[in-house]
């Protein structure tokens, strides 16, 4: 039941009881307006319902707090973006919090500079330096997603709420998934430069990428006693889809990590000062891309130049996709054209002057 009071102000004070106990109140200018409000949240039987769960009234950083001691991901980052939610909505109530301040919020922030590392400071610490672009719509979608698994767990594992106003939120369209890939040439040019960078493993670590299509993060985390050199592979463990799987290692990719080679369990790639840590490379990659003359290419997209070199080759998606780690060969259908135009060569070349024979 709605009531609507007078406040000294002058202004109105649309009231909402739900078993003769307030849980909902807000204030308005004109008293038309606390009505208008009043019958729209009356009607609404979700928010209804919302407005009296248990944890309707606790505050977002108390639930952020508690989701951050249950979360066992290994998203680096979520700590991050947890930390970014609380700053703007840790004082704010739960059943507070509704899709148009959510979308303000992710509104505000696509319009922010995007970062990038540009290696460590002298604490060890990374540094994050300007991109020279905007923040992409994935990095905004990641930003969402991190804030409804906060709701959903509040909804889910503490029966705080009943609905996640980040549902009301639509996620951005994505136009940035990449199949960019080095040409034979670029390729060339920037091995050249990672073999004459003052990091001695950089020429490694690309190759590595370029032979293997193990993301950046698996190979950092790689120890010495997981690499079996008699057979040229090594198990992954903690990949992105949660799935262990086996890398096999070329055998001139070999060659040059037995250049390196150590006995013992120790990072292939350690940092010099921190050895269960991997080494901050990025300043080194970013000046073998501009000696190479290469732009818009980042380290994950020897990933694609992986894979577009076996699709070229003859390889079939479905074998691409068990390179690459990939769960369904949805994921690696990015990469079919380049298979259609290889076909297309090889059947030009072949078979294209066949009407000519008598």
């Amino acid at each position: 039941m709605a009531t609507i009071t007078k406040t000294p102000a002058a202004t109105f004070k649309a009231i909402i009881r739900k078993n003769n106990r307030v849980i909902k109140t807000k204030t308005f200018r004109l008293k038309k307006d606390a009505r208008t409000w009043s019958k729209r949240i009356e009607g609404d039987r979700d928010a209804m319902t919302a407005y009296g769960s248990p944890g309707a009234g606790i505050k977002f950083t108390q639930l952020a707090d508690e989701y951050l001691d249950q979360w066992t991901g290994r998203d680096k980052s979520l700590p991050q973006k947890v930390s970014f939610w609380k700053e703007r909505l840790g004082k704010v109530t739960l059943i507070n919090i509704d899709a148009p301040m959510i979308k303000e919020i992710l509104n505000h922030y696509a319009e922010g500079d995007a970062l990038r590392s540009n290696g460590a400071n002298s604490h060890g610490r990374t540094k994050l330096v300007k991109a020279g672009r905007k923040r992409t719509p994935a990095t905004v979608n990641r930003m969402r997603a991190c804030l409804s698994s906060i709701f959903r767990y509040a909804i889910k594992e503490q029966s705080y709420l009943s609905a996640n106003p980040v549902a009301m939120v639509p996620s951005r369209t994505e136009k940035n998934k990449r199949t960019r890939f080095l040409t034979n040439e670029e390729r060339t040019a920037l091995l050249t430069a990672c073999r004459e960078s003052d990091w001695d493993k950089l020429y490694l670590l690309v190759l590595m990428a370029l032979t293997t299509g193990a993301r950046m993060g698996e190979l950092l985390g790689l120890h010495w006693d997981e690499i079996d050199f008699k057979e040229r592979t090594t198990l992954l463990i903690d990949t992105k889809n949660g799935e262990s799987r086996i890398l096999t290692i070329p055998e001139s990719t070999m060659i040059e990590l037995q250049r390196f080679r150590e006995v013992g369990s120790g990072l292939v790639f350690p940092s010099p000062t921190k050895f269960r840590k991997p080494f901050e490379f990025r300043k080194h990659w970013h000046k073998a891309m501009a000696d190479a003359g290469i732009e818009g290419f980042r380290f994950h997209d020897l990933r694609h130049s992986c894979a577009s070199m076996l699709v070229m080759n003859g390889a079939t998606l479905y074998e691409t996709a068990q390179v690459l780690g990939h769960k369904s060969t949805q994921t690696t259908a990015r990469y079919a054209h380049l298979s259609i135009e290889h076909k297309q060569q090889l059947t030009d070349r072949i078979l294209g002057n066949l009407h000519s024979l008598k």
